[in-house]
């Protein structure tokens, strides 16, 4: 007897979670013990099959008889985590064909390929029926028709009543509503890329009682209403394929939101969530949007892409974020607030700032200052810069100390911790000795130089280092901050 075989069952099986479907067979072979244990092994990953396993019509069908009999074999053994990972005979064919620009078959006309994914589809159904006959707790699946027909995702699946986590990733497979009859034990629900039909978010609402994580990816709907007593983070990406976003959530914390969309005017938003501590939008605006009363608001991370006239609509959302202690923009946010007038939103609580900036240029100076002045609180301050590839030099060296020494910046005695980093041109520079001569209670600065720039960088800020006591640190570096 080996040591792995006479590990207790439990032990053995979390060893096992770790396998791919692939493996986990070749271990079954490996002994009486090893063939138990992979029988009742209760994670299952169906992924990384090898190409050679999958490269002809043929293959593929014997793939499909082995995990069959796999199934068949394991019997009613508890299944508690199921992934699946599989690309149609459809979408496998597609790739080769562009990849193979001589040869003249055109795969997608072919019936044979067509019948192919048909019974592929239904066969990969097939072992979601089993894992919800075996009471699987957390179901992954990540399938792709590859095909112009769209089938419907089983809605039996989301009636399992031992299912807690369901990620659904069917390219553009139709969601279903399931029966309003039924109370879902789901915690955690991520869709994407899938057609919901109307209802959908309605059954979501009525019967996820327990549901506290939900994300949403790239789904197409008409309207997208979201009531829960229970959810806690919801994630959303999508573009301009609905219209409408409602958002009523009493417990919910975390939000995550990017939308791109085309016409400001055509969309809305409307959000209550009094809980909220966290809040991320990346996109654009819309004109009708309410985000409700944020009173314990503690983190906002704002990413937008405003036009040149809606300074106003950026003003407002800031005052809405303003009980938020860490606060994170982009270039484009501080610049429309700027071109909108000098005076700043009212951000007394932020301590914590993190600007994504291209470079420090001239034009987004006296912006950056106006920002400054909302926030007499600020202790921490990260900026990480990215320069255009196009012209990373041009602009960047029109502001000196003196000027930064003029602005009254009334966090400057405050200031304890920043981390910059520093691309080309003279701007960056003489803000960090800015704040190095002037931010008494400075205790860290890292400053990080791309390597062309780093000996020059730390030569220029080598008088400024001796009027503080601060700890002043250099690294090289040609990758940008997260």
């Amino acid at each position: 007897m080996d040591g792995f075989s006479n590990l207790p069952d439990q032990v053995a099986h979390y060893i096992l979670s770790f396998l791919t479907i692939t493996d986990l067979a070749r271990f079954g072979c490996a002994s009486k013990r090893c063939r138990e244990l992979y029988l009742s092994a209760p994670s299952l990953n169906f992924d990384g099959f090898s190409v050679a396993n999958q490269s002809t019509c043929m293959k593929r069908q014997r793939l499909f008889n082995c995990l069959d009999r796999f199934f068949f074999c394991r019997g009613d053994n508890k299944i508690q985590s199921f992934r699946v990972r599989w690309f149609s005979h459809v979408a496998e064919d597609r790739v080769m064909y562009l990849s193979n620009t001589d040869e003249d078959t055109d795969y997608s006309k072919d019936s044979d390929i067509t019948t192919c994914f048909c019974e592929e589809h239904f066969r990969v159904m097939s072992w979601v029926h089993n894992a919800v006959r075996c009471n699987v707790e957390e179901l992954d699946l990540d399938i792709s028709p590859g095909s112009e027909i769209a089938p419907k995702f089983p809605s039996h699946v989301f009636l399992c009543a031992s299912l807690t986590s369901l990620s659904v990733d069917v390219g553009c497979t139709s969601l279903t509503v399931p029966s309003f009859t039924f109370s879902s034990n789901l915690k955690y629900l991520e869709l994407t890329n899938g057609l919901v039909k109307d209802g959908f978010f309605k059954w979501i609402s009525s019967c996820c009682k327990c549901i506290e994580d939900l994300v949403l990816q790239e789904v197409a709907a008409n309207n997208i209403t979201i009531e829960s007593s229970s959810l806690k983070t919801f994630s959303f990406v999508n573009d301009d394929s609905f219209d409408v976003l409602n958002i009523s959530c009493e417990k919910l914390e975390s939000l995550i939101m990017e939308w791109i969309i085309q016409s400001p005017s055509k969309y809305s938003l409307n959000i209550f969530a009094p809980r909220l501590k966290y809040f991320s939008w990346k996109g654009n605006l819309m004109n009708h949007r309410n985000l409700g009363n944020l009173e314990i608001l503690q983190e906002a991370e704002i990413l937008m892409k405003p036009k040149g006239d809606e300074f106003e609509n950026v003003f407002e959302v800031l005052c809405s974020l303003s009980r938020a202690k860490v606060l994170t923009l982009n270039e484009e946010t501080i610049k429309a607030l700027f071109r909108g007038g000098s005076m700043p939103p009212p951000l007394n609580n932020v301590c914590s700032l993190g600007l994504r900036i291209g470079n420090v240029v001239d034009e987004l100076v006296p912006a950056m200052v106006s920002l400054f002045r909302g926030m007499p609180n600020l202790c921490n301050m990260l900026i990480n810069t990215k320069p255009p590839l196009d012209d990373p030099k041009s602009n960047a060296s029109g502001f000196n100390i003196g000027y930064w020494k003029m602005q009254n910046i009334a966090f400057i005695n405050q200031l304890k911790d920043v981390t910059i980093k520093l691309s080309d041109g003279s701007n960056g520079v003489e803000l960090v000795r800015f704040m190095l001569e002037r931010a008494q209670n400075l205790e860290k600065m890292l400053i990080i130089c791309l390597p062309q720039n780093l000996g020059d960088n730390m030569r220029r800020l080598e008088e400024s280092k001796k009027f503080s006591r601060a700890t002043v640190l250099f690294k090289e570096s040609r990758d940008f901050l997260p």
